[in-house]
């Protein structure tokens, strides 16, 4: 095993303390929380842009700004939500299994995370480092990372 190895083992592991310590119902929130923002902010972005002040700068700027606010205060909200719900859980008496379901979305994010980097480290030179190609996971996660090419944008998976 190589640091590649320990890397991948670290990743997975933190998140899925991560994830037993938040709870699944604050995680599957949170990440709907994200999914939200992203999807407010693009949504209503150019009717933000005439609320912020031409001082700021350039038009892009602007929509940068006007994007960027709506996403962090959608954001907010739904960290306010997924910490009641939370709440509400563990009121419920949930909390064990809370933390045993959180702990596996927390390991499936970890997976993710690492075939993400795993995709965005192919595409530089670090394949051809010997940390890498002697790891035991380093074939499996990138043929994992090439598999979930087919499922990106086309713009993104041809790079």
């Amino acid at each position: 095993m190589t640091s590649f190895d320990y890397a991948v083992i670290a990743i997975i592991v933190l998140s899925a303390l991560v994830g037993w310590w938040r709870g699944f119902m604050y995680e599957l929130f949170s990440l709907i929380g994200w999914l939200a923002a992203y999807i407010v902010a693009r949504t209503f972005s150019a009717q933000m842009l005439p609320h912020v002040p031409v001082a700021v700068g350039a038009d892009n700027i602007r929509s940068a700004v006007a994007f960027a606010a709506l996403f962090i205060v959608t954001l907010i909200v739904g960290a306010l939500f997924a910490w009641f719900l939370a709440r509400l859980a563990k009121f419920a008496g949930l909390s064990g299994m809370d933390g045993k379901f959180g702990a596996i979305f927390g390991m499936l994010r970890g997976g993710l995370i690492v075939i993400a980097l795993v995709w965005l480290g192919g595409l530089t030179d670090l394949p051809q480092l010997p940390f890498w190609r002697n790891a035991l996971s380093s074939k499996p996660l990138q043929q994992v990372a090439l598999y979930a090419k087919d499922y990106m944008p086309e713009n993104v998976a041809q790079k």
